[in-house]
């Protein structure tokens, strides 16, 4: 129950972001320095900028969220598993499933977080990398 709540408090959160960006950040804001901005951004590739024809990347969206299902099923059982570990790999999940969501229904994803000479993406990138970090910590930990 939890782990729902918790993932519908976080797509609201996701929404309302996406939302605000549209409104407010047609411009660019800078946040810090000549290195961190706030700009929205229709983003119709994948990560870091990559161009990739929107059919290919809806069918490697797709793809990539039946692999990384496969694999956390059959890798379960060698894997030493924790709350914390179930927690992290589902969150991951419903975050890429719900970007390949916004990319298959729009052809594109909003994103408004740019930093310069890197990337521009949004609060559900960075959520599925914070909780790719906690899980690949806890796999390491767990399973030395």
């Amino acid at each position: 129950m939890i782990f729902y709540l918790t993932l519908f408090i976080w797509i609201i959160i996701d929404i309302l972001s996406k939302n605000l960006a549209f409104i407010y950040l047609q411009n660019k804001i800078n946040i810090f320095w000549d290195f961190l901005y706030l700009k929205f951004i229709l983003n119709p590739w994948i990560a870091f900028g990559i161009e990739i024809y929107p059919i290919l990347l809806k069918i490697i969206t797709i793809s990539l969220i039946i692999l990384i299902f496969y694999y956390y099923k059959n890798e379960k059982k060698n894997i030493k598993k924790t709350k914390l570990l179930d927690f992290s790999f589902w969150l991951i999940l419903a975050w890429a499933i719900w970007n390949a969501i916004e990319r298959i229904l729009n052809s594109n994803v909003i994103d408004f977080i740019w930093v310069k000479y890197f990337s521009i993406f949004n609060l559900a990138d960075s959520f599925i990398t914070i909780w790719a970090i906690l899980y690949i910590y806890i796999l390491y930990k767990n399973n030395k």
